[in-house]
C-alpha cells in the first residue's frame, strides 16, 4: 500500500481506538477528557490529542493495585495479561508493559516482518545474543524468529567464549545483536576460538538497540570482521513495538515495517508541529499503538531523532527510508552547541577506524551532567600492542577532526585494548566517572 494510503487507512481507525481506550484505561480517560476523539482521524483534530512521554508512563504505573498491577495505563483485566515486557531502563527507571494473547500475536507478526525485511528466512540459523528475556530484544525477538520458522539459537546470557563456541558448533549464519556488540564481538571470537570470525558461518548481521549501524565505517568493520554478505540495521521500542524499522537488501535506510499495528508521525521536537515525510526531513518519531489492548500508548514521544533519507526504494516497499541520528536523552551541550554522542563516535570511526580498536566513550563528572564548559573527556581504546605514548599525534588529529566537523572540543584519553566493556544488550554512549 502506498505510504499516503497506509496512513489514511490508519487514521480511519484512530477515532474508534481512542473512544474505546478512554473507557478501558483510567490514564487515557483523564488525558482524553475534552478531546474530540470522535473526529480524531482528521489531522487537525488529531493535533489536539496530547503527547505521552516516558515520564507520563512511569507516573501512571505508580497507581498500581492488585487488580491493575500495571497501574492506570492498564486497559484490560489482569487475568487477560499473559506476558509482561520491560523497557531496558537505560535512560531511567524501567516501565513495564502487558500483552494479551492478541497483543502478543501482533507483536510476533510485526517483529517477524522486521526480521524478514532484514534478511531472516525459514532456513536461517539465528543467534540471538540478548541475555535478558524480559526486555524487547529478548522474548519478543525470540518469538518473531520462531514465527518466521527459522532455527533459533538463543545464546545470550552465556560467557563470550561459550557464545562463540555455540555459534561455531551450530554453524549459525545470522547474528542478532546491538550495533556495538555486533561490531566488537568478532574480535572476541578470534581470541576465544583461535580462528577469525570470518571463518565462521555468519553471513547476515542484524543490529539495533542503539544508533550506529547506518554509518559506513561501522558497517565496514562489521562486514570485514564477520565476512558478512548482508548488514541490516533494525529499530524498535519496547514502549511501542520491539521491531518497527528494518533495512531491506538495498541497504539504503530503514523501512517502517509495523504499519498494521502502529501509526507513526514525524514532528518538530521543539514545537510539536508535524514534519512531512520528505527526503532530508529531520524530526522526532511519535507512535500510537492503535491495536494494542493491554497497555496502549497514544502519541508517544520516542525521543528518537530521524532523518528521512528517501521515499522510494528499488525493493518495492513504499514507506520512507530513515536513519536514526540520536536520542534527545543522549543530547549533550558543549558551551552553546548541542551534540549527540553518536555524532562524535561517527566522526572518529569515519576518519580513524583503522588506527583505533573501536570502542570509545565519553566520561561524565556525574550522572546528570549534560553541559560541558571544558573539552569533553573522550576515552578511546587503542589496538593491541600500541601504547598511549606512541599515540600523541593521533589524539591531536582526532580532536581536530571533531572540532572541525562538529564545532565541539574533546580531550582524547587513550585506554588499552579491552578496557571498555561491551555489553550484549544496549551500551550507553556516556558514563559516570
Amino acid at each position: 500500500m502506498p505510504w499516503n494510503e497506509l496512513q489514511a487507512w490508519q487514521r480511519g481507525r484512530l477515532a474508534a481506538f481512542l473512544t474505546d481506550l478512554a473507557k478501558r484505561s483510567p490514564f487515557y480517560a483523564r488525558r482524553l477528557d475534552g478531546v474530540p476523539v470522535a473526529q480524531a482521524g482528521s489531522p487537525d483534530d488529531w493535533a489536539a490529542v496530547p503527547f505521552t512521554t516516558k515520564d507520563d508512563l512511569r507516573a501512571a504505573q505508580q497507581a498500581a493495585t492488585t487488580d491493575a498491577f500495571l497501574g492506570d495505563l492498564q486497559g484490560v483485566d489482569s487475568a487477560d495479561i499473559m506476558q509482561v515486557v520491560a523497557s531496558s531502563g537505560t535512560t531511567g527507571i524501567p516501565v513495564f508493559f502487558g500483552l494479551t494473547e492478541t497483543d502478543r500475536q501482533a507483536w510476533s507478526d510485526s517483529v517477524a516482518n522486521m526480521f524478514f525485511t532484514a534478511g531472516i528466512r525459514r532456513d536461517s540459523v539465528v543467534a540471538l545474543t540478548t541475555g535478558m528475556p524480559l526486555v524487547a530484544g529478548g522474548m519478543p525477538y525470540a518469538d518473531a524468529v520462531r514465527r518466521i520458522g527459522a532455527t533459533l539459537v538463543w545464546g545470550g546470557g552465556q560467557t563470550t567464549a561459550r557464545m562463540a563456541t555455540i555459534m561455531q558448533k551450530l554453524r549459525v549464519d545470522t547474528l542478532i545483536g546491538t550495533a556495538s556488540f555486533a561490531t566488537f564481538f568478532a574480535g572476541r571470537c578470534e581470541e576465544v576460538l583461535g580462528v577469525p570470525a570470518d571463518r565462521l558461518s555468519v553471513r547476515t548481521v542484524i543490529a539495533g538497540g542503539e544508533p550506529g549501524m547506518g554509518e559506513e565505517a561501522i558497517r565496514e568493520r562489521v562486514r570485514s570482521g564477520w565476512g558478512a554478505d548482508r548488514i541490516s540495521e533494525v529499530m524498535g521500542l519496547c514502549d511501542v513495538m520491539p521491531g518497527m524499522w528494518a533495512e531491506c537488501p538495498e541497504g539504503g535506510g530503514m523501512h517502517f515495517t509495523a504499519g498494521r499495528n502502529i501509526f507513526v508521525e514525524l514532528i518538530d521536537p521543539g514545537t510539536g508541529a508535524p514534519v512531512p515525510w520528505e527526503p532530508d526531513a529531520h524530526g522526532e518519531a511519535v507512535y500510537t499503538t492503535f491495536t494494542r489492548q493491554a497497555t496502549a500508548v497514544v502519541r508517544f514521544r520516542s525521543r528518537d531523532h530521524l532523518k528521512v533519507v528517501g521515499t522510494a526504494c528499488p525493493c518495492g516497499r513504499t514507506s520512507p527510508l530513515i536513519r536514526c541520528v540520536g536520542r534527545t536523552d543522549d543530547m549533550l551541550i558543549y558551551k552553546a552547541m548541542n551534540v549527540f554522542p553518536s555524532a562524535i563516535r561517527d566522526v572518529v570511526l569515519d576518519a580513524f577506524a583503522t588506527e583505533i580498536a573501536g570502542p570509545l566513550r565519553l566520561r561524565k563528572a556525574h550522572a546528570d551532567q549534560v553541559r560541558f564548559d571544558e573539552a569533553m573527556p573522550l576515552e578511546v581504546e587503542l589496538p593491541k600492542g600500541r601504547s598511549a605514548a606512541s599515540a600523541d599525534d593521533l589524539a591531536e588529529r582526532i580532536q581536530t577532526a571533531v572540532l572541525e566537523r562538529l564545532r565541539v572540543r574533546v580531550a582524547v584519553e587513550f585506554l588499552q585494548h579491552g578496557a571498555i566493556p561491551i555489553g550484549e544488550y544496549k551500551n550507553a554512549l556516556t558514563y559516570v566517572g
